[in-house]
C-alpha cells in the first residue's frame, strides 16, 4: 500500500508487508558462483505452508502459501470462489497455528453461505494453484452471472503502475521469489498491494484487503506481477473487479472468459502496453 504521512509528517508505511518480509523468509547459506569466481552467500527464501481454509470449523480447502495477511487471504478466497458475497457476511475468523501451517477458521451464517459454489475437493491445492483436487470438470469454470463496472484503463496508467510496483513489494525484495497483486488507480497509481509465493493468493489476499477496506471497484484495475491464466479472471470476474493488468499475455481461455465477462485485460509488452478488444 502506499505509504502515507503521520501528524508529525513523518512517513508511516501501511502495507503489513514491510513488517512481515523477514518473518516469512528464511536464510539459506550456499555458495554463489560467478565470473569473477565463488563466494559464500546467505539468500533469503521464502516460507511455503500449509493454509488450511476452514468454514464454521468444517474443512474445505488446504492451500500452500506464505503465512501472511490470513484475514485477508481467507475472505479474498470466499469472495473470488464465490462462496460469499460480502466480507460483512464474516461474523468472525480464527487464525491457529496447524501442524506444520495455518488453519483460518471463517464463522459465516448458514444462509449466507452459497454451498453450490464450493467445488468438491479431493486432495489439497498447490502452490499458486487454483484448480487442483477438483473432482468434477464443470467446477473448473465458473464466471459470474452479473456485469462487471466498466472501467477506464488508459495504457498511460497502466505503465505507471508497472513502474512504481517494486516499490510495493517487500517480500519480493528480500527473497526475489513471491508474487505481487497490487490496487490501482486509474491513474496508475498503485493504493494497495499483496503478495505470497502463488499467484492466486496474492490476488486472494488483494481481493480480501479490498473488501474489508470498501474500496470503490470502479475506480481502479489490479496489476499482477504473472502472466494471466484464467484462473485470476475469473476471480476478478466473481470479485467484480472490471480490469486486469499482468506481466505477460494472457491464454486463450482467459481472453475469451475475459471477454464474456467484459473484463479489460492488459499485458506488458518489450514495445510498450498492449491493452486486448473487448471483442
Amino acid at each position: 500500500m502506499s505509504d502515507r504521512r503521520d501528524r508529525k509528517g513523518a512517513l508511516a508505511p501501511v502495507h503489513p508487508g514491510h513488517v512481515q518480509a523477514l518473518a516469512t523468509s528464511v536464510p539459506a547459506k550456499g555458495v554463489l558462483h560467478t565470473l569473477a569466481g565463488d563466494v559464500e552467500a546467505v539468500w533469503q527464501v521464502p516460507e511455503e505452508v500449509p493454509l488450511a481454509l476452514q468454514f464454521n470449523s468444517v474443512p474445505y480447502a488446504v492451500m500452500m502459501g506464505t503465512p501472511a495477511d490470513f484475514e485477508d487471504f481467507a475472505i479474498g478466497f470466499a469472495l473470488a470462489e464465490g462462496i460469499i458475497s460480502s466480507p460483512l457476511d464474516v461474523s468472525g475468523a480464527l487464525v491457529l497455528p496447524s501442524g506444520e501451517g495455518y488453519a483460518i477458521d471463517l464463522s459465516v451464517p448458514e444462509e449466507k453461505i452459497d454451498r453450490t459454489r464450493m467445488a468438491s475437493r479431493a486432495i489439497e491445492g498447490r502452490t499458486g494453484c487454483g484448480l487442483c483436487g477438483i473432482e468434477d470438470i464443470k467446477d473448473a469454470i465458473r464466471m459470474p452471472g452479473r456485469p462487471l463496472p466498466r472501467v477506464a484503463l488508459a495504457p498511460e496508467a497502466v505503465a505507471r503502475a508497472y513502474g512504481e510496483l517494486p516499490a510495493h513489494q517487500p517480500m519480493s525484495r528480500l527473497n526475489r521469489t513471491v508474487h505481487a497483486a497490487a490496487w490501482c488507480s486509474v491513474d496508475g497509481e498503485i493504493l494497495l498491494s499483496r503478495e505470497d509465493v502463488g499467484r492466486h493468493n496474492a490476488l486472494d489476499k488483494l481481493i480480501g484487503a479490498l473488501a474489508r477496506g470498501g474500496y470503490d471497484l470502479t475506480q481502479g484495475f489490479v496489476l499482477m506481477s504473472s502472466r494471466c491464466s484464467f484462473e485470476l479472471v475469473q476471480k476478478c470476474a466473481i470479485a467484480g473487479i472490471g480490469a486486469l493488468a499482468t506481466v505477460s499475455a494472457p491464454t486463450a481461455l482467459a481472453l475469451s472468459l475475459a471477454r464474456q465477462a467484459h473484463l479489460k485485460l492488459a499485458a506488458l509488452s518489450n514495445r510498450g502496453v498492449m491493452i486486448f478488444d473487448e471483442e
